[in-house]
């Protein structure tokens, strides 16, 4: 069977474009038929799919990402249509059809192609690191290996729901008092740096020693007028030399180890290691995955340095027969829930239900945490910025009493 590329139109009239293998070009119309589809252009593949789609996708995923959430949709349809017994290949072409971005479907093709040549599923996937980490690809490989792929493709959707359920919490919780901030720190910004210096003129014309607050008042927005864009510029220049030092090593060891320790965020850093670290290692261990394979790849999604450090010290203690819970407790770094909780799964043969139960102690603590922290930081701001805005309208409104007190 050949291979065609196609440009067509679905139902609502939208052009698609993507692969069909067909005995001949009438017959991948007929194909596109069934799916319906009304095909534009239908040409045969003269150079290698693979190569020319990985190509394409190079471009059309700097106009149109490829975002976990994206995955995790993938997954849930494909891991339905694969239990409702669903050949892979099939499953692969139809979930294209039902997918909306043009990067996504151009990922699916060249993997569904990959696929029909006889690489396994976990090879394929494994062409495209960036969207299927090793954390994904060990998953699907246990699966095809165990022959439960079905399960394998089921809890590993679960897991990347979770995983964005959790991250969709923590930014929403902190969505309200960023947005606060910068709104609020933007108004100051503009009425201390561009308002004030409209009205200083009035004042300076009274020719009389002002109060104190419109004396200072009138320093900060002189200051601000002459040198905002000197600061600006500071700024920009800070925040790229934060990025250059955070990509050295050196850097970024020193930046996580401050991440750690900063009052209060810190332990909320820290806990939401600990819950990705946990419902990880559960997932993997749960599908077959070897213990040390595991926590290499936990390791390499844990984003600290420092933590990712004491994981390795510790796979390399398990390959030499140690216990999980040894390592990890001996560390220093991971909490004692965690530490006796896994020693508990080790001694009873539950690990994975424990880590499952540590997982989701870690986010509730985390979540009820975040909450009351928001529910201290928005009273606060609000205090603040009423502090300050007080202090300007009292800086404005002293000088024109005082103008009032001489005219009667």
């Amino acid at each position: 069977m050949a291979v065609y590329e196609y440009k067509a139109l679905n139902e609502k009239g939208k052009e698609l474009s993507g692969i069909v293998e067909a005995e001949s070009r009438i017959s991948a119309a007929q194909v596109l038929k069934k799916m319906a589809l009304y095909p534009l252009t239908i040409d045969e593949a003269t150079e290698s799919t693979v190569e020319k789609n990985k190509q394409a996708l190079s471009f059309s995923t700097i106009i149109e990402r490829i975002n976990k959430r994206d995955i995790s949709v993938f997954t849930s349809q494909f891991a339905a249509l694969v239990q409702a017994g669903m050949p892979v290949v099939d499953s692969f072409e139809i979930v294209i059809q039902q997918t909306e971005k043009s990067s996504v479907r151009r990922v699916l093709s060249v993997i569904k192609e990959e696929v029909n040549k006889g690489v396994s599923l976990a090879d394929a996937f494994r062409l495209f690191p960036k969207y299927f980490p090793s954390l994904y690809t060990n998953m699907i490989r246990a699966g095809e290996e165990s022959g439960s792929l079905e399960i394998v493709l089921a809890r590993l959707a679960d897991f990347l729901e979770k995983q964005i359920e959790m991250r969709s919490r923590i930014t929403a919780t902190m969505a309200y008092p960023t947005l606060m901030l910068i709104v609020g720190s933007g108004v100051v910004f503009f009425l201390v740096t561009f308002v004030i210096p409209t009205v200083s003129g009035i004042f300076k014309e009274m020719n009389r020693a002002l109060p104190l607050p419109t004396v200072i008042l009138l320093s900060v927005s002189g200051f601000l007028k002459f040198a905002w864009p000197y600061l600006l510029i500071a700024l920009i220049g800070l925040f790229l030399a934060y990025k250059s030092y955070r990509r050295t090593a050196k850097g970024k060891a020193a930046i996580d180890r401050l991440k750690l320790k900063i009052p209060i965020l810190g332990t909320q850093y820290k806990k939401m290691i600990m819950t990705r670290f946990t419902r990880t290692l559960a997932t993997l261990l749960g599908n077959g995955v070897p213990v040390v394979t595991s926590f290499d790849i936990v390791k390499s999604i844990i984003d600290n340095t420092l933590i990712s450090a004491e994981v390795e010290k510790a796979r390399d203690e398990i390959k030499e027969g140690a216990e999980i819970s040894k390592p990890l407790g001996a560390s220093g770094v991971f909490p004692p829930v965690i530490v006796s909780m896994i020693a508990v799964g080790e001694k009873s043969g539950q690990l994975e239900e424990m880590l499952n139960r540590a997982s989701s102690i870690m986010e509730a603590e985390l979540d009820s945490s975040l909450r009351r922290l928001m529910s201290l930081v928005e009273p606060l701001m609000i205090l603040l910025m009423g502090c300050i805005v007080g202090f300007i309208v009292i800086s404005i409104l002293l000088p024109i009493f005082e103008m009032n007190q001489l005219v009667k």
